[in-house]
């Protein structure tokens, strides 16, 4: 494992602990001065003390953060990924534990913490400037190992014939048959069991290795270090080592997310949405209290149901109640880059914490305290001084001062977002939904936090057409478009289901809520509209950056392909839609009502706004889902709300302000009328157009 370049001779052996020492030394220096000096002091006022070294516990990481009661499964399942990274760039135990016990997360240390500081804020692209796959890693720290498919011997051998794209496709059948097994014991497993079983049995794809996960003072001299032959000496990019190219050789295939773990991830991150980094968790306190964390839960469910329809969140501490299939990488994968690109992105702003210190400067730092010596990593091994105890303490280190490093510094795009100013809360648009719509719309481009513009509410300005282009078509900024609704039962009820019934083709295609296990009949779909609207009776507008999505029960994203240009058609006659034509009004059956034609993936609302469409049977205008290929259904509901909001970047909205402040102007001037200051002058003017004086006698203003 990891012996890249082992032919060479003369090289020197380094043993795993003294590799992930240079590493940690290596991410050092990704951070300025003052910054190193800021998470020293984090580290000893927030942790413990034993024989000498300090640590955190479980305890002392949560509490650090801030999170709340409320997401404290959140707060678990977070320890234990950083745990999991705290070893890298080895990613496996690398001695077989015996006891469940013997692998559960202990304690953090300094180095540790560094290494997952500089995982988590990006910098690690300072340390791994090749094209590093930060989201397997991710998926890696999440992950359990799959029993299942480790044993199965026609999947190895299938395995070894094929290439790389057909064994994610293998990986996906063998996944779909393991849905009709439940109540295995391995699927009753919680988290932290699974998690741990995980790397127990991780420790045999490339040969027989040795370490131990340790706890405070434990030592055991028998156990023998590993020497592995790499050439750190000269190593000018971690990434171009075997070791961390192969993710320390993890066969990825073998691994799977429980769904209940992403769930409470995602719980966490929604609630911390508009979080800045300077800011502590407690500043958004009351989005972890009812009824706000209800609906993030809510929304995180939905998520998560995009990675697996059939998921049911069971109780945590009843194992007996859990019942899942784990998420293979691929799907992974496939569900964070189409549908919730930037989901993780909370990650980098809760792990900047560690940099902001309002106390710490160098000269506050006491001289009396013990030394930051790291817990050995390797039972048995000794204590050594840890590089970062002073920036002169260590080789290497001596440059570290207030500049260095800090070009190397690399944050989404969260980070640069001005202060969240949240606008007037509705129904639809608030802080929950903002979050939602902040894991797959980039936040900056779209002004998500302090630059929405509230232009249509059905509920406040009325449901119809005209309110709607009286509110909208002003604005020539992006705007996104929100409705809501429920879906129809199959036989219409009442008289206006079934005059719009009478409008549609047969039924041919179930509802998206029934193909998703224990949801209401609630449904959210909204759609992305960068061009200005406008009137369109015959053709449609838009460009290819126009995109619909939906946001319950499951969370998707469809975008353009560029085949037509059937974007957005408005008609307040025909209603309005996303992805087919404005459909045909004949004069003489159904007393002119339009005939409808939908495209096979569209999005369409009747003019009435009470009423509408979204059929999902295939690619055409927009692109069907890339998470529910092959699935075909239509919705058909209820509106109950429908909300347009205008965004767009700074320049654009300034640009709108110019151009309403430019109208205001104008229509104050056409009201004005400029009368000479002399009255008698005036009353002449208005006797010579007859419109005062001769008693009424004079025609006036005829020629």
């Amino acid at each position: 494992m990891g012996q890249v370049q082992s032919g060479q001779r003369g090289m020197k052996k380094f043993t795993p602990q003294e590799i992930s020492h240079k590493f940690a030394t290596k991410c050092g220096s990704q951070f300025s001065g003052i910054e190193l000096w800021a998470i020293k002091d984090i580290f000893r006022r927030n942790g413990k003390v034993f024989d000498g070294v300090y640590y955190w516990t479980e305890e002392d990481f949560i509490k650090f953060l801030g999170i709340p009661e409320t997401t404290a499964e959140s707060g678990r399942i977070l320890y234990a990924m950083v745990h999991y990274l705290c070893t890298f760039p080895f990613l496996r135990p690398r001695h077989p534990p015996l006891t469940f016990s013997q692998v559960a997360p202990t304690t953090l240390t300094f180095e540790n913490v560094v290494k997952v500081v500089v995982l988590f804020t990006g910098r690690y692209k300072g340390v791994l400037t090749g094209d590093y796959d930060f989201l397997k890693l991710l998926f890696c720290a999440v992950a359990y190992y799959e029993e299942v498919l480790a044993d199965d011997k026609e999947f190895k051998e299938k395995k070894a014939s094929r290439s790389s794209q057909e064994q994610e496709r293998i990986s996906e059948e063998l996944q779909t048959q393991e849905k009709s097994r439940t109540g295995s014991d391995d699927e009753k497993m919680g988290f932290w069991a699974k998690k741990f079983t995980a790397l127990a049995n991780l420790t045999n794809l490339s040969g027989s290795v040795s370490s131990s996960s340790v706890s405070i003072g434990s030592s055991d001299t028998d156990i023998d270090e590993e020497f592995l032959n790499i050439d750190l000496e000269n190593v000018s990019n971690w990434y171009d080592l075997d070791l961390i190219k192969s993710y320390d050789n993890i066969d990825i295939e073998l691994l799977r997310i429980s769904p209940t773990s992403l769930y409470h991830i995602f719980q966490l991150l929604l609630a911390i949405g508009p979080l800045l980094p300077q800011e502590p968790i407690s500043t958004y306190s009351d989005h972890f209290a009812e009824p706000a964390i209800g609906r993030y839960r809510s929304i995180a469910k939905s998520m998560t149901q995009s990675f697996d329809p059939n998921w049911v969140l069971g109780n945590p501490t009843d194992h007996d109640s859990v019942l899942e299939t784990g998420i293979s990488y691929s799907r992974f994968y496939t569900a964070i880059k189409s549908v919730m690109p930037f989901a993780f992105d909370g990650l980098a702003v809760l792990f900047e914490h560690f940099l902001f210190n309002q106390r710490i400067t160098p000269s506050s730092i006491e001289t009396q305290q013990p030394p930051l010596i790291a817990i050995p990593a390797v039972v048995g091994s000794p204590p050594v001084d840890h590089p970062f105890a002073s920036p002169k303490d260590h080789d290497g280190l001596e440059e570290l001062n207030e500049d260095s490093g800090s070009a190397m510094i690399l944050t989404p795009s969260k980070l640069l977002m001005a202060p969240s100013r949240l606008p007037e809360p509705t129904k639809l648009m608030n802080a929950t939904m903002i979050a939602q719509l902040a894991t797959f719309m980039d936040i900056n481009s779209f002004q998500l936090y302090g630059g929405l513009k509230k232009l249509y509410v059905g509920s406040e300005a009325g449901f119809s057409m005209g309110s709607f282009e009286q509110k909208v078509f002003k604005w020539n900024a992006p705007t996104i478009v929100l409705i809501s609704g429920y879906i129809l039962a199959p036989e219409p009820k009442g008289a206006r289901e079934r005059a719009f019934s009478d409008l549609l083709p047969p039924i041919r295609y179930g509802s998206s809520t029934s193909l998703v296990t224990k949801r209401n009949g609630k449904v959210t779909y909204g759609a992305v509209v960068s061009t200005p609207w406008k009137i369109s009776h015959k053709e449609c507008f838009g460009d290819n950056s126009t995109a619909l999505f939906q946001l319950e029960p499951v969370q998707d994203m469809f975008r353009s392909t560029g085949y037509n240009g059937n974007y957005v058609y408005f008609s307040k006659t025909l209603g309005l839609g996303f992805g087919n034509l404005p459909p045909k009004q004949h004069s003489h059956q159904n007393h002119g009502a339009p005939q409808y034609a939908f495209g096979d993936l569209s999005l369409t609302l009747e003019h009435a706004l009470e009423f509408g469409v979204f059929r999902h049977i295939g690619s055409e205008t927009f692109r069907s889902s890339q998470i529910r290929e092959r699935v075909e259904f239509e919705d058909r509901f209820a509106i109950t709300e429908l909300e347009v909001w205008g965004c767009g970047a700074d320049e654009v909205l300034r640009e709108q302000a110019r151009l309403w402040a430019w109208e205001e102007r104008e229509a104050l001037r056409r009201k004005t009328v400029n009368l000479p200051k002399d009255i008698e002058e005036s009353r002449a003017l208005l006797e010579m157009a007859g419109l005062v004086g001769g008693g009424g006698k004079r025609s006036g203003g005829s020629v």
